[in-house]
């Protein structure tokens, strides 16, 4: 026992820092990757999973929107080359189209992207309900159901 602490003690607290250094600095991108990102007036928005490759457990759900959008591929496409660029993945869980109205202080989530399928509306208010809380978020399944 006295030989392993011997050589064990001087290299412990170093690996363990570089271990530490190294398994922290995804989960700290993961945690600054911003949950909600929308644009006001009607837009394509779609919810995805964001996480450490490996570690899905982790995962954290984001919306994004863009109003300029032409499919709702295009949006996840951003928010991949998004992830990417932090060294994240991404996984889409649907879509649909949002509205925002700032001056009214209002958002409405509906419809579904013939894509991704349609986004659970309830989890993306809730998700918005966070961040926009003096906001009042409407969700609705619109009138195309799966």
């Amino acid at each position: 026992m006295d030989i392993t602490r011997k050589f064990l003690k001087p290299v412990w607290r170093p690996m363990m820092q570089a271990a530490r250094t190294y398994c922290d600095n995804p989960l700290r991108k993961l945690v600054a990757f911003p949950a909600v990102q929308i644009q006001d007036g009607k837009s394509k928005y779609m919810m995805a999973h964001v996480y450490v490759h490996g570690e899905m457990g982790n995962a954290k759900q984001v919306i994004r929107s863009n109003a300029k959008a032409k499919y709702h591929l295009d949006v996840y496409d951003e928010l991949k080359k998004e992830a990417e660029e932090m060294g994240l993945c991404t996984q889409g869980l649907g879509g649909g189209y949002l509205v925002h109205d700032n001056e009214k202080k209002y958002i409405k989530l509906y419809g579904r992207s013939q894509s991704l399928g349609k986004a659970d509306h309830e989890d993306a208010r809730e998700i918005l309900q966070r961040i926009y809380s003096d906001h009042k978020i409407d969700a609705e399944s619109g009138g195309l159901e799966p």
